[in-house]
C-alpha cells in the first residue's frame, strides 16, 4: 500500500509540474468562437442592472464560474488549493478539488486538500476517479472523502483515455455504470459525472442521468489535453501513441449543443478550454448552467492569490459585459440572447427503428427526433424526418386521442379499405401469396406525405405547445425505420 501511495502522489506532483511547465493545450478547437453574440448599441439596461449570481447546490454563487478539479496529494498542490479557495470564496464561485484517491489511501495528506476553512460559502466540490468504483473503492469510501473534505457534492471524472496511457494506469471500465448508479442512489450527496478534456457524447450523458448523476461538465476538448500531460511522462513507444491523441475528443461546443439539446433541465457545467469571460458567456448561452476554468486558474494560482484574484475578476467583468451589451440583465435572459453560429453549412443522418401498431396509428416520436438532433450535434437549421416506407407517414400535430380517432375516420373516408387495382394480386408481377391488401395505405401516404421539416433553435425542435411528430402507420404492425437528416450549423 505504501509504494501504491507514493506512486500516486509522485504522479500528481509530476502531472502539476507539467502542466505548469508544458504546452499541454489540445490541438483540438473548443469550436466556442464559431459563436457570437449580436452587439445592441441600445441594450436599454445599466451596468447595474446586471446580476450574475446564481444557485449551485442549493448555495448562492456570486458569479457562475467553477475553478475545476485540479490537484492535491502532493506537497506543492497546497499553496495551490488555498489559494483557489480564497478567490472562491472572495468571488462566489465554486471550488472543485483534485482527486481524492490518494487522500483515502493516506490521510495524512488532508492538508494538501483541506480548505472548507478558507471558503466557507461557496459550493466545494470532492473528487474521484470513476474507475476507482471498479477497484476497490467503496460507496463508505467515498462518503468518508466527502466528509473529510466537508464538500457539498462528489465528483466522478471518467477518463478512460487517460488511464489508458499510463503504463499501469486502471482501464477496468466495464460495468462501470451500474456501480455509479449504486453510489449516485447510496451515497447522501450529489454526484456530479465529468470527463477529463476529451467530451462527454449526448450518448453517454443520458446514461449517466439515468443513473442518477445530479449534474454533468461536459469537459470537452480545447483546452488542457491529459494525453498530452501523459505523453510527457512517457518514454518507448507509448509516448508516440499519446501524441496521436493531442486533437483527440468532441469540442466543448459540440458537447454542450448535444447534451443540452438531449437533457434540458439536467444541470450543466461546461468547461475545457474556458479562457475568457466572452467564451463563458457563450457556453452559458448554450446552456450550462455555471462554467469550469481550470489550466488559467492553475497558472495564475501557482504564480499566486494576488494573480488568481486578477484572473478572476477579469472573468467576472468581461462576463458583465458581455451581458450589458447584449441587453442581458440576469443568465436567463442572457439564455434568450441572438447567437449566431459561425462556419460550414453542415448535413448529417441517423435512423432508429419502431414496432408500430395496426394502422392508421399514431405514434409519437418527437422525442427520439430531439435525441438524434442532439447527437448530430445541430445548433440552428432544420430537420427533414422521413418514412422509409410507402405505407407510413410523418406530420405534424397534436396528440389528442379523440383526435386521433377523427383523423383515422378521415383517411378512411378519403381512402377506404377496398376497390383498389393494387389488391389484385393475379394482375401483378412476383407477388408472394401473403401480400397485404394495402392499396388504401399506398392511397393515404400519398396524401400525408412521406417527409416533414421542422425548424431547430439553439439545438431543440422549435415546435408549437401542441405540436409533435408522429410517425403514421397506415397499414399493419410491423417493424418501421425513420430517417433524421438536419441541415445547418
Amino acid at each position: 500500500m505504501a509504494a501504491t501511495v507514493r506512486s500516486s502522489s509522485s504522479r500528481k506532483a509530476d502531472h502539476l509540474r507539467i502542466n505548469l511547465a508544458e504546452d499541454v493545450s489540445s490541438d483540438s478547437p473548443t469550436g466556442l468562437d464559431e459563436f457570437h453574440f449580436r452587439h445592441l448599441a441600445l441594450p436599454e439596461i445599466d451596468l447595474s442592472d446586471v446580476q450574475l449570481a446564481t444557485d449551485f447546490l442549493d448555495r448562492r454563487m456570486a458569479a457562475p464560474f467553477l475553478i475545476s478539479c485540479m490537484t492535491g496529494g502532493t506537497e506543492a498542490a497546497q499553496p495551490i488549493n488555498r489559494a483557489l479557495a480564497a478567490v472562491a470564496q472572495r468571488f462566489g464561485f465554486a471550488l472543485g478539488l483534485g482527486s481524492g484517491r490518494a487522500l483515502l489511501e493516506q490521510p495524512e495528506l488532508l492538508p494538501t486538500f483541506d480548505v472548507r476553512d478558507l471558503a466557507p460559502d461557496v459550493p466545494l466540490l470532492a473528487n474521484l476517479g470513476a474507475v476507482q468504483l471498479n477497484r476497490g473503492v467503496t460507496v463508505d469510501d467515498a462518503r468518508r472523502l466527502v466528509d473529510l473534505l466537508r464538500a457539498d457534492a462528489l465528483v466522478l471524472h471518467l477518463n478512460p483515455l487517460q488511464e489508458s496511457l499510463q503504463p499501469s494506469g486502471d482501464v477496468q471500465f466495464g460495468g462501470l455504470l451500474e456501480r455509479i448508479e449504486t453510489l449516485c442512489r447510496t451515497l447522501g450527496v450529489p454526484v456530479i459525472a465529468k470527463e477529463v478534456g476529451f467530451g462527454i457524447s449526448e450518448r453517454d450523458a443520458v446514461r449517466l442521468a439515468e443513473a442518477g448523476v445530479h449534474a454533468i461538465d461536459v469537459a470537452g476538448a480545447g483546452g488542457t489535453s491529459w494525453s498530452e500531460v501523459e505523453r510527457h511522462g512517457l518514454n518507448g513507444p507509448l509516448r508516440d501513441v499519446a501524441a496521436a491523441f493531442r486533437g483527440w475528443g468532441t469540442p466543448t461546443a459540440d458537447s454542450l449543443v448535444q447534451v443540452r439539446g438531449r437533457l434540458p433541465r439536467l444541470p450543466l457545467i461546461a468547461s475545457g478550454g474556458i479562457r475568457n469571460g466572452v467564451q463563458a458567456a457563450v457556453a452559458l448561452a448554450l446552456g450550462a448552467d455555471i462554467v469550469g476554468v481550470a489550466g488559467p486558474m492553475l497558472r495564475a494560482a501557482a504564480r499566486g492569490e494576488d494573480a488568481a484574484g486578477d484572473l478572476a475578476a477579469e472573468l467576472v467583468e468581461t462576463l458583465r459585459r458581455v451581458m450589458f451589451c447584449t441587453g442581458s440583465s440576469s443568465l436567463e435572459t442572457l439564455r434568450q440572447a441572438p447567437l449566431v453560429r459561425h462556419g460550414e453549412f453542415k448535413s448529417a443522418a441517423v435512423e432508429f427503428e419502431l414496432q408500430t401498431g395496426q394502422g392508421p396509428s399514431f405514434h409519437d416520436v418527437t422525442e427520439r427526433v430531439q435525441a438524434s438532433v442532439a447527437r448530430l450535434g445541430l445548433f440552428d437549421g432544420v430537420v427533414v424526418v422521413s418514412s422509409l416506407h410507402t405505407t407510413a407517414a410523418v406530420v405534424v400535430n397534436e396528440d389528442e386521442p379523440l383526435l386521433h380517432a377523427d383523423f383515422t375516420r378521415f383517411l378512411n373516408r378519403l381512402a377506404p379499405r377496398s376497390g383498389y387495382e393494387h389488391d389484385d394480386l393475379s394482375r401483378r408481377q412476383e407477388v408472394s401469396p401473403d401480400e397485404p391488401l394495402n392499396g388504401h395505405s399506398h392511397c393515404q401516404q400519398l396524401l400525408l406525405g412521406q417527409t416533414t421539416v421542422v425548424p431547430v433553435e439553439r439545438g431543440r425542435l422549435r415546435l408549437g405547445p401542441w405540436q409533435r411528430v408522429f410517425l403514421v402507420e397506415l397499414d399493419g404492425c410491423r417493424p418501421r425505420r425513420v430517417r433524421v437528416q438536419t441541415l445547418g450549423r
